[in-house]
């Protein structure tokens, strides 16, 4: 049994959920992959012992899926749940930019039946239920990003619409939007909404960066070019 087998089997303890295959192939297709799986394999056997269902698995896939994307860029180093000791709401990795640059990537998979099949209006007011979730994960004084993995595609403007409709409720002050979904106002959802510094949304063939033109910490150029150079065909 190589050493690589050994790596399988101890994550996944003789099972081969679904993304099996795909797991095996980013570890065998990528050093650097290996490397993350090697480093978090307690961390990935975890998740995988605690799954009670499909979506929950789904989720972990999308998790490890954002990870072997990132890895494809030498200059992106990832550090998976780096706070998660703090019993806290924290990004699922940071990552460091040619050593000197951090900022947090947040994953979220957008199910299917989660927005569902109305019309767009409905559909906007569901993603920005979404986005306000995360939006409240933000961690001061870093770069955010926010990934989202869509089981269907999306696309650029069902997040623009989303993204302008929060704003505007926000400037408007609708406090009850905004206190329904946990924040203390809408001064305070636009504070934490400024932490955001954009959104991901990786698609096969035709990837979405948003960027976000109030973020207090805004993508700096290398990082915006390197996220376009993915490939996730």
């Amino acid at each position: 049994m190589t050493t690589l087998d050994d790596l399988l089997d101890y994550i996944f303890e003789g099972q081969q959920p679904p993304f099996y295959p795909e797991f095996e192939d980013w570890v065998r297709d990528s050093r650097r992959y290996r490397a993350f799986a090697t480093t978090y394999r307690d961390k990935i056997r975890a998740k995988l012992r605690n799954i009670r269902d499909e979506d929950s698995l789904n989720d972990l896939r999308a998790e490890l899926e954002t990870a072997a994307l990132l890895l494809r860029d030498k200059q992106f180093a990832l550090e998976y749940e780096k706070h998660a000791a703090a019993k806290q709401r924290s990004p699922d990795f940071t990552v460091t930019y040619k050593t000197h640059t951090p900022f947090n990537v947040e994953v979220r998979r957008i199910r299917s039946l989660e927005l569902g099949d109305d019309d767009g209006v409905a559909y906007s007011s569901k993603l920005m239920t979404v986005l306000c979730d995360k939006v409240g994960q933000t961690a001061p004084g870093i770069i955010n990003l926010l990934w989202l993995v869509a089981d269907d595609r999306m696309g650029e403007d069902d997040l623009l619409q989303a993204v302008t409709a929060l704003r505007q409720l926000a400037e408007r002050k609708d406090e009850e939007f905004f206190t329904r979904r946990g924040f203390k106002n809408s001064a305070d959802f636009l504070k934490q909404y400024r932490q955001l510094s954009g959104i991901v949304i990786p698609q096969s063939g035709e990837d979405i960066l948003w960027l976000n033109p109030i973020a207090r910490h805004a993508v700096p150029t290398g990082i915006v070019a390197a996220l376009h150079r993915l490939d996730t065909g």
